[in-house]
């Protein structure tokens, strides 16, 4: 019994590793997705009040510009589904750019389109959406939000780790 117990573990070491090296030896998927928020209150009356969350796909990480291009945008302006994501300079100069080192959007930011009506969400000092709703709307906003969805091979390599962790330890 105990030989066959030390094959068992012996084999799932070697599973574990094998999964570990192909997960971390995988070439990038094709699109980074990421979590998105932000709220704030609008310039012209404070009672105005914006919330939008979603997620962002990209194409994959360009290190020249180190950055994801923005492809897809999903997720609710106040409540409204968003529709669809504006090529890159057709709203205020968006260029649907996400950058690396902090998450951060430029000073030309990312756009998007709900209920007809055009939205621009960028970074100059302060974060800021500028909408245009047949007039402009402008929201500083207080709390804006990027974060990456982690892949699944990432986290079947996470777990595979765990798992090597584990047997590791039982020994």
């Amino acid at each position: 019994m105990k030989n066959g117990m030390n094959f068992d573990k012996k084999l799932a070491v070697t599973i574990t590793s094998t999964v570990c090296l192909l997960t971390t030896t995988m070439a990038p998927v094709s699109a980074a997705i990421f979590n998105f928020s932000y709220s704030g209150a609008s310039v012209l009356d404070p009672n105005d009040i914006v919330t939008v969350a979603g997620k962002l796909t990209t194409s994959p990480y360009d290190s020249a510009t180190n950055s994801y291009e923005i492809i897809d945008i999903t997720g609710t302006r106040n409540g409204n589904p968003i529709e669809s994501l504006l090529s890159p300079r057709l709203f205020l100069d968006n260029d649907n750019l996400l950058f690396v080192e902090t998450l951060a959007l430029d000073e030309f930011g990312f756009a998007y389109t709900v209920g007809g009506a055009s939205y621009n969400v960028f970074h100059t000092y302060d974060y800021l959406e500028i909408g245009d709703q047949g007039y402009y709307t402008g929201y500083p906003l207080n709390s804006f939000s990027i974060t990456p969805i982690p892949e699944s091979s990432l986290m079947l390599g996470l777990l595979s780790i765990t798992v090597l962790v584990a047997i590791k330890k039982k020994k």
